[in-house]
């Protein structure tokens, strides 16, 4: 079943999920997966990151989780994530019993960049109280919030986490689209994603052009105002490729 959501800015929420801001984690109380002990039945919680942090730690490449059976306290770690450039704790939005872990994640940690909602949940836990939940709120009481955390880390939500960056500023399209050319041939493997940023204002529809030409995939483009010049009709491209050959 499909998640009911809400757009934030350039970021998609699940309307029915809470959310711990302070340590940018969320928990799906409406996750039903009952387990039964001697007829007794209890709910397990789904928890997991924010893609507010999944953009600030940048492309992870590790993660470490605890152990099945843990109990952890609202607010300490549930695990570490880490980059090339970010290593943090990952903070527990709820107290309680670890039930599961996605295991996923420890041979594919990129899953949670990509689907930090779905596909890259972090674990299940058995709640120890689940009305002592002060701290958590909903969409609808944190959505400015929100919205002020992701223009302050200029949080860029895409369909799908790049593994490189290529910022050409300043750089007509020709030039780099030759530069693109050469770097994926030379640094890219089939599969992987660079996200290109151009103030070139034919970016879009070069970079479109030159997908088709040259049998890549563009998967998305966000346009966003370029806050650098004074004309706000400039804006920045922040194009997604895929190598396809």
């Amino acid at each position: 079943m499909s998640l009911m959501t809400i757009k934030i800015d350039n970021c998609i929420f699940p309307t029915n999920y809470l959310y711990d801001i302070q340590n940018f984690t969320w928990a799906d109380f409406n996750y039903n997966n009952v387990e039964k002990d001697l007829a007794n039945e209890y709910k397990l919680v789904k928890v997991g990151i924010m893609p507010i942090l999944s953009y600030i730690a940048g492309n992870i490449r590790k993660i470490k989780l605890k152990q099945i059976g843990e109990t952890i306290i609202q607010g300490k770690s549930i695990g570490t994530i880490e980059s090339m450039s970010y290593f943090g704790v990952i903070r527990s939005p709820i107290s309680g019993k670890i039930i599961e872990t996605n295991n996923d994640l420890l041979t594919n940690p990129k899953r949670v960049n990509d689907s930090p909602f779905e596909s890259g949940w972090i674990a299940k836990i058995q709640p120890l109280d689940p009305k002592n939940l002060e701290s958590l709120q909903s969409i609808d009481q944190c959505k400015i919030e929100l919205s002020k955390l992701i223009k302050k880390f200029n949080v860029k939500c895409f369909k799908n986490y790049p593994d490189f960056e290529m910022y050409e500023l300043g750089t007509e399209c020709s030039a780099t689209l030759a530069k693109l050319d050469d770097f994926m041939d030379k640094k890219m493997e089939v599969g992987q994603i660079v996200h290109l940023v151009s103030d070139d204002p034919t970016a879009d529809l070069e970079v479109s052009r030159w997908t088709d030409e040259n049998k890549q995939e563009m998967l998305e483009i966000i346009m966003e105002k370029n806050s650098l010049r004074s004309n706000i009709t400039n804006y920045l491209f922040h194009i997604l490729i895929k190598k396809l050959n």
